[in-house]
């Protein structure tokens, strides 16, 4: 299980983009995140022709078989849709790693037992503006 945030475990933090413009804000190499809507149809296409890599907050399993043919390498799930999301990764064996948003650490354990592919807390995700 991968862990992003967790006080333990040194891990690099993901940039919160909403515009292509906020791209040019963060560190090199970093890992983007965003919301998947079809507003940031512009954003996710740009983000693959410059090979960004980045992650997609998503809530159906068809959002999720969609970030994942879109090159996502992360799918920040919350909680509540892990679980089908997970099932529906291994069936067709995604690249994209199905990542559970949380809170607070006394969630993790519940995480683990839907077998996610990982973590990320909350504050590990920093909002930057364009």
């Amino acid at each position: 299980m991968l862990l992003f945030g967790h006080p333990y475990i040194p891990t690099e933090p993901l940039y919160h983009i909403d515009a292509i413009e906020a791209i040019a804000h963060t560190p090199a190499n970093s890992v983007v995140s965003l919301f998947f809507t079809p507003q940031n149809l512009d954003i996710i296409e740009h983000l693959r022709l410059n090979s960004v890599r980045f992650a997609l907050h998503i809530e159906t399993i068809t959002d999720a078989v969609i970030g994942e043919n879109l090159g996502a390498s992360y799918l920040i799930v919350l909680p509540k849709y892990g679980e089908a999301i997970q099932k529906v990764a291994e069936h067709y064996l995604f690249d994209a790693k199905v990542l559970g948003y949380i809170e607070e650490m006394n969630d993790l354990e519940n995480l683990i037992d839907m077998r996610l592919d990982g973590a990320i807390f909350a504050d590990t995700i920093i909002k930057v503006n364009s």
